[in-house]
């Protein structure tokens, strides 16, 4: 489900791989592009209930990376997540096919510049992040698997240096890194893993501050990925260790 920045690298991947892709997007002229090289590429609205209903059997793995832009409205950020997801997982669990949903390491509440795993506190009174963890919970009650995707960077998504906003610590994932992860969660079901290079980035001043009409997250902290290395994922690319803001030693 999705086909963006990751989902078309998560297609990508797995049609070199010999699966089969189906991707699924919102827009015709989404899925005109994709059927190039996808030729099932189907535009259809996956958050509503009757795609569900009327769609049947015939998938090995789905992949939900789907999701509203940033500046949506929390509406239809939390509808897609909400609802979407949880038809998504609903339709998998019935028809028992391994689901991996997409969801953020913006999950997390951390906020002071502390290290995170999979059991650290999420940011409860957070809409956005509520609506995500309600999606995450819903998959892995389905016996699907979640991954927490740090920031995404690769190919024309170049990371750039943010002078702005308060110190503190950004975490990143390459794209192509980010969707190796993917054959991992289809073949482990019922976990949650964060996708991250364990070299998070600083950015900010000191004593540098947000933008009243900024969207971007006030939350600093520094994510973990030792879980999902214990699977055998290992990140190829690592922004950090060409950051010179990075800390040595």
């Amino acid at each position: 489900m999705g086909a963006g920045f990751l989902g078309r690298e998560i297609a990508n991947q797995a049609e070199a791989g010999g699966w089969a892709v189906d991707p699924v997007v919102r827009t015709a002229e989404s899925a005109r592009t994709l059927q190039s090289r996808f030729p099932k590429a189907l535009a259809a609205d996956a958050v509503s209930s009757d795609f569900w209903q009327e769609r049947g059997g015939g998938w090995s793995g789905m992949v939900w990376a789907m999701a509203a832009a940033r500046k949506s409205g929390d509406g239809a950020f939390c509808t897609m997540h909400r609802e979407g997801v949880i038809r998504a997982a609903g339709w998998s669990r019935r028809e028992g096919v391994p689901m991996v949903y997409i969801s953020s390491t913006s999950v997390y509440a951390e906020s002071a510049g502390g290290w995170v795993t999979e059991e650290s506190p999420l940011a409860e009174g957070e809409e956005r992040a509520m609506a995500m963890i309600h999606a995450e919970r819903e998959t892995i009650r389905a016996g699907g698997s979640v991954l927490r995707c740090a920031g995404l960077y690769g190919g024309e998504r170049m990371l750039r240096e943010r002078p702005d906003g308060p110190e503190r610590w950004l975490n990143v994932i390459h794209v192509e890194d980010a969707a190796r992860a993917v054959g991992i969660a289809l073949r482990i079901r019922g976990e949650v893993y964060n996708v991250t290079e364990d070299l998070p980035l600083r950015r900010g001043t000191t004593g540098g501050g947000w933008a009243e009409e900024s969207l971007r997250s006030r939350r600093s902290k520094r994510v973990s990925s030792a879980k999902l290395k214990a699977e055998g994922w290992v990140p190829l690319h690592a922004a950090g260790l060409k950051d010179s803001n990075h800390p040595k030693g």
